[in-house]
Order: C-alpha cells, then sequence, then structure tokens
C-alpha cells in the first residue's frame, strides 16, 4: 500500500499511535532528520500503514489487522539500539535504531575510530562485502564515515570472502577490517563485523573500546561528521578511499590471498590425474570468487551450481544459505546427481564455512557433518605433513574447542602434536589462542583448526575459519582417497579401527522471550546446585564448568564461559555432554559426543560398535534434553 503522504504531516500524527512517548520521538527524529534520509520512504510507508492513512491527502484506510502489523513493526524497530555482540551488528534492514542501515553502519563506524584513536592503532582500514543487496551501500557509507573520521581506507569493491579481509587486513598492515555481511542469514538481513589489527574478530580491550564509541555515537548522532549520504547510496566511491577494483586488478585484489590459501595444501602436485570429480554451489555468495580459483589452480576443474551465483542477495534457491543443513544441497544435489560428481561443496555466504556431500560406494549422496569433515582433513594434513617429512608437526599445534569431537585431540596426539581441545565456541578464541602464543614469543605453526560449526582453517595468517582452505584441504584427501580406490566414508573407516568410533549429536532447546531467558538459566543453575551422576546409564567421571578460573596461563584458554562440561562412562564406552546456553539465539544447546573402542580388524564387530555407540550417543542426549525440558517447564510462559 504506497504511500505520499508527507513527512511532516505524518509527524503531526504521530500522537495518535499508541506507542511510548520516547518512541514517537525518535520516530519524528528519523522522519525529519537527513541523518535518516536512505531510510525515509520506508519509514514513512509504515508508519501511514500504522495510522490507517494513505495517499497525499491522509485519506484513511479500514485494515485494522495491517495498522496492528505496522505498529508492531514500529514499537520493535525504535525498542533500542541493535545489539552490539563481540566485534560487529547484524540483523533485518530498515528504518530505527535497532535495524541496519545508515545511520547504524555510520554510528559503528565512529565507534571503531573511538576505539583504534584510544587504542593508538594504525589509523587505517581494510573493507569488504558479500553479495547481499545493500552491502556494497553499506561498504562505501561506512567508508566515507572513515575517512571523514581521517582514517584511511582500502576497498575491494567487488563481492569478497571473510577470510580474505582477515588476510588482507594483516598483509596491508591495517589496524582494523570491517566485513559487510550477515553470513547465511535471511536475505533481509545485513551486518557488519570488526577485525582487530591481528585479524581476528576483536575480543578484549579494544572490543570493550569499540562498544563503548558505538554507544557513545548512538547517544549523539548529531556528532557524526558530515558525509555525503547520497552519494554513498548512489553507489559513489569516496575520493580519499583506495579502492581496488578485482576485475581490473586481480593481482591486486586476490592473487596474494589465493595464493596463501594454496600454500596450506600439504599434496604436492596436480590433483587432476585422481579423476577426482567435484561440483560447487557458493549458496548465492561469494564463494566462487575463492574456491574455484583455488581449485582450478590445483588441476580440478569444479562443476559449478549455476542456479546458486549470486543472485542480487535474493537467495531465491534456499531457505536458508548454511552449509551446516542438508537441505541447503537441495539444488546442487540434483547437478551431482547428474555429473556423478565425487564431492558437491557447499560454503555460505561469506565463504568462511564449509559443507560437503558425498558419493559413497553405492552411489548414493551422504551428508558428512562438521564433525567428520575435520577429522578427515586434519588425519589428511598429519598424513601430507608426515610424508613430506615436514618439521611443522614438531613446532606446531592443533586448535579445537571443548564441544568438538574428542577425535581431532585425539589424531594429533597420536602424532605426537600439541593439541588445545579446551577453547570456547568460537573462532575468535582460536585467534585468541595465536595471539597468546605470539605475546609469549613462541612461534607455533598452526597446523590445523576446527569447530564443529563447519569452521575449520590452517596457517598463521588468517585468523577466522576459510570456506576455501577447507575445500583445498578436503579435496586433496578425497583425491588421495581415490588414488588409493577409496571414497572419505573409507577413509573414515581406517580412522575408527585406529582410535575408536565417534559419533555426535547436537539438540537445541528453545525457549522465547524473559520468561525463556529465565528458564535457561534455571537449567544452568540446578545443573550447578545439584550436580548429576549419571546421564542416559553412563556415570559422570568428570565435571568441568567454565565459569571457574582455570588458571593455564593463557589468557584466551582462561577466559570464563557458561558452559558445563560431563565426561561420562560406562559400558567400555565414554561420552562427554556439555550443556552451552547459546549466545545469538534464544535457546540452550546440548552437545553429546560418544565414542567406542578402537582396534575392532572385524567388519561385524565394527558394525555392532558402532550401532552400539550410536543408541549410545542417542540415549544420552534424550536423557540430558529431558532433565533440561523438565526444569524450563514450569518457567515458561504457557502458549
Amino acid at each position: 500500500m504506497p504511500t505520499d503522504a508527507p513527512a511532516s504531516s505524518l509527524i503531526d500524527a504521530l500522537d495518535r499511535l499508541p506507542l511510548p512517548e520516547p518512541t514517537r520521538e525518535a520516530i519524528a527524529a528519523w522522519l525529519g532528520d537527513p541523518t535518516y534520509i536512505d531510510t525515509r520512504a520506508e519509514l514513512e510507508h509504515t508508519v501511514a500503514r500504522a495510522l490507517g492513512v494513505a495517499g497525499a491527502g491522509g485519506e484513511e484506510v479500514s485494515d485494522t489487522e495491517d495498522q496492528k502489523i505496522a505498529l508492531a513493526e514500529l514499537e520493535d524497530a525504535f525498542v533500542g539500539p541493535l545489539p552490539i555482540g563481540t566485534g560487529g551488528r547484524r540483523g533485518p534492514c530498515g528504518p530505527g535504531p535497532n535495524r541496519v542501515n545508515a545511520a547504524v553502519m555510520r554510528e559503528t563506524a565512529r565507534g571503531l575510530a573511538a576505539a583504534m584513536r584510544e587504542s593508538d592503532e594504525t589509523p587505517k582500514v581494510a573493507v569488504v562485502y558479500d553479495t547481499r543487496t545493500t552491502s556494497r551501500t553499506f561498504a562505501l557509507v561506512v567508508a566515507a564515515a572513515l575517512t571523514a573520521e581521517q582514517i584511511a581506507v582500502t576497498l575491494i569493491d567487488g563481492p569478497r570472502p571473510t577470510p580474505q579481509l582477515s588476510f588482507l587486513v594483516r598483509r596491508l598492515g591495517c589496524g582494523a577490517g570491517i566485513v559487510i555481511s550477515a553470513s547465511h542469514n535471511p536475505p533481509t538481513d545485513n551486518g557488519i563485523k570488526i577485525y582487530g589489527p591481528d585479524g581476528a574478530q576483536v575480543l578484549g580491550e579494544l572490543d570493550r573500546r569499540l562498544m563503548e564509541g558505538i554507544v557513545a555515537a548512538g547517544k549523539d548522532p548529531g556528532s557524526l561528521p558530515p558525509i555525503n549520504l547520497e552519494a554513498a547510496t548512489a553507489g559513489e566511491v569516496p575520493a580519499a578511499v583506495e579502492r581496488i577494483d578485482p576485475n581490473a586488478e586481480p593481482e591486486r585484489a586476490d592473487a596474494p590471498y589465493h595464493e596463501y590459501v594454496l600454500a596450506q595444501g600439504v599434496s604436492p602436485g596436480s590433483l587432476a590425474d585422481s579423476g577426482l570429480r567435484v561440483a560447487f554451489t557458493p549458496l548465492h555468495g561469494v564463494g566462487d570468487s575463492s574456491v574455484i580459483p583455488v581449485l582450478r589452480e590445483r588441476g580440478l576443474e569444479p562443476i559449478v551450481v549455476e542456479a546458486q551465483l549470486p543472485d542480487e542477495g535474493r537467495f531465491e534457491t534456499v531457505k536458508s544459505a548454511n552449509p551446516e543443513s542438508v537441505a541447503a544441497f537441495a539444488v546442487g544435489l540434483e547437478l551431482a546427481r547428474s555429473e556423478a560428481v565425487d564431492l558437491l561443496l557447499a560454503t555460505d555466504p561469506d565463504a568462511d564455512r564449509l559443507g560437503a556431500m558425498v558419493r559413497d560406494a553405492s552411489g548414493e549422496y551422504r551428508f558428512i557433518d562438521g564433525n567428520r569433515l575435520g577429522v578427515l582433513m586434519l588425519d589428511h594434513v598429519l598424513r601430507g605433513l608426515t610424508a613430506l617429512g615436514s618439521e611443522e608437526l614438531r613446532q606446531g599445534w592443533v586448535l579445537t574447542t571443548v564441544v568438538s569431537s574428542p577425535l581431532i585431540a585425539k589424531l594429533a596426539r597420536a602424532r605426537s602434536v600439541e593439541v588445545v581441545d579446551d577453547l570456547l565456541v568460537g573462532f575468535k578464541h582460536h585467534a585468541g589462542a595465536q595471539a597468546d602464543a605470539e605475546r609469549r614469543g613462541e612461534d607455533r605453526s598452526m597446523v590445523f583448526a576446527c569447530e564443529e560449526s563447519h569452521g575449520y582453517l590452517r596457517g598463521n595468517e588468517i585468523r577466522d575459519k576459510d570456506g576455501a582452505i577447507a575445500a583445498l584441504l578436503l579435496c586433496e584427501c578425497a583425491a588421495v582417497a581415490k588414488r588409493e580406490g577409496k571414497d572419505l566414508f573409507a577413509r573414515l573407516d581406517d580412522i575408527w579401527r585406529d582410535h575408536g568410533y565417534h559419533r555426535e549429536q547436537t539438540g537445541n532447546l528453545y525457549a522465547q522471550g524473559s520468561s525463556g531467558r529465565r528458564a535457561i538459566a534455571a537449567v544452568m543453575d540446578r545443573l550447578r546446585s545439584a550436580p548429576p551422576t549419571s546421564f542416559g546409564g553412563l556415570e559422570v567421571v568428570a565435571a568441568d564448568d567454565l565459569l571457574t578460573p582455570r588458571g593455564t596461563g593463557w589468557r584466551t584458554r582462561d577466559l570464563n564461559g557458561n558452559v558445563l562440561v560431563y565426561e561420562l562412562s560406562g559400558e567400555g564406552r565414554g561420552c562427554r555432554l556439555v550443556f552451552r546456553p547459546s549466545g545469538t539465539e534464544p535457546k540452550i544447546k546440548v552437545y553429546a559426543l560418544a565414542h567406542g573402542r578402537a582396534g575392532l580388524d572385524d567388519a561385524g564387530e565394527a558394525a555392532s560398535e558402532r550401532e552400539a555407540v550410536d543408541a549410545l550417543v542417542a540415549r544420552v542426549l534424550a536423557d540430558a534434553e529431558r532433565f533440561a525440558s523438565g526444569v524450563m517447564a514450569a518457567l515458561l510462559d504457557p502458549q
């Protein structure tokens, strides 16, 4: 229902809306202040709907339900500032302080500039953006805002991966980096994420200063330096910005990053002779700019899922562009079957995560979860470095989280490689461990890093997960296996024979609103006040509360987290059980990570062991979910 009711008449009519006075005042400011011109038309439309008017004359329109919807949108959009998470902000686009828009981008840029000055960081920022409809516009707004703050900006003016930004920050000697992306959020969303001078998501003191600067800018938008917002929204790059066009200057924009990714491989030479056939989908994101050229350089010719190339941010072929989900592979699977490929790879829209489906011996395609992909890649890296006689195994380390498969640590220790396997969730903690080592003057090579949510990394010059590096390692692993007459499932069989069968499952218990937050907190409180002695028939033999100071001497490892870890034992098998409230969604996550006996050469015995472990992990998870649900039930609002 379009409206051309002038802003002034809408402002005059705001008193008719049943909203708190501060909310009406904020709406009036957004309707009248040129600072918010980019969302003016959309806000006018929503306010007119809430008022039940349309047209220049403001004639009434009778649609009570539509008025309620519009009023609820205004309430939510103006309820307060968009939440500031670690290193950034993300959410739906639109007018209002609780939405993603040019004003929020400017506030965040001002906060970053203030934090950089206070921390005495190099006044230079690298900026990249993804394929979302608004991403380039927001990148230009941020670039203009930073240059107005006397911060030099280098902009890669074409959609590029988040890990490429991490690499650029370090290579260009920047004091910070910015990514405009909402990863695999819905196409209506966008976001901004900040990276520090080490190329990692900001943590610690710089993060605190960033948050303080953003809050201060939001409270006083009039203090923001003037920028040409119309020019930015029209796609004009500010004159002071160093613009690198990847189409015209690939040697500056992409070549150094691609060379670095290629250097993380551990199988020398071309992969062409393996006969490996690979299909790839970027799920409408930026992965075609990194994964495809890297694999081609190694002798592979990935078959691209053309229907899922960038589509101006619409993400039309998927409900969720998340390679952790089997559903995201539906379109690519049709191509994979028609081309009889061995591997179907997918990266998320900012190309920092990798997912895969693999053709098995029967010709069927099966999804491999994030833990098992990590196991395959690490085993391949360890084998490859051993064959090369690399010193990296002696001086390097493997990093993973407390909720990732224990098989990761077993593989590393079997090769006498140091491993840290108790990090909190999020690759910022992997990067934090690397920074800790550097502060201690320790020269440690990142042999491999991973987390269960399909994030993988190798090498020291990128400080975030990288879908292109992961794609390269998985293709190398599959090529080596194919030369031996095996597939990746056979490779997993070999690993399980030597180290025991492992199976991981995760449960998500959602609880909305304030009552949900109380219910989730109650679960953690109950676990602490009345520690359980068993789950699923297995005895609790050890417990670790990560809110308790650990004293390892490593800053990142000693960070507190609202996480409870239980080690269970029984039936000659073991299981780790972890409870963790989500930091981004209204839910508590429960992880069950079970393992069985090693050294079972008999195929029948091995199959029986797998069935037993699968049943065990399901039983433990179900019991843990029953426990949590029982505690939460009394506190949740009736539906």
